[in-house]
């Protein structure tokens, strides 16, 4: 999926903090979440990338977990 991001959430949990961010493709929205990571240099709102992965389904939310991305050249 190649789109835009328009959050990126760092959440702290006890066990495993996550790095989350929403991207969108124009269409729909899908959520990329790192596990065991606070920061990723490059994923920031605003940022065009394209990811990988398996898609599963959280809370009604599509969601790729540890996705392979790839960021494209800023415009």
């Amino acid at each position: 999926m190649s789109g835009r991001l328009r959050t990126v959430v760092y959440t702290p949990r006890t066990n495993l903090p996550t790095l989350e961010a929403d991207l969108y493709d124009g269409s729909d929205v899908i959520t990329l979440v790192w596990l065991g990571r606070r920061h990723i240099a490059g994923i920031e709102p605003g940022r065009q990338l394209v990811a990988r992965g398996r898609v599963a389904v959280r809370d009604d939310r599509k969601v790729i977990y540890n996705p392979y991305y790839e960021l494209e050249a800023s415009r």
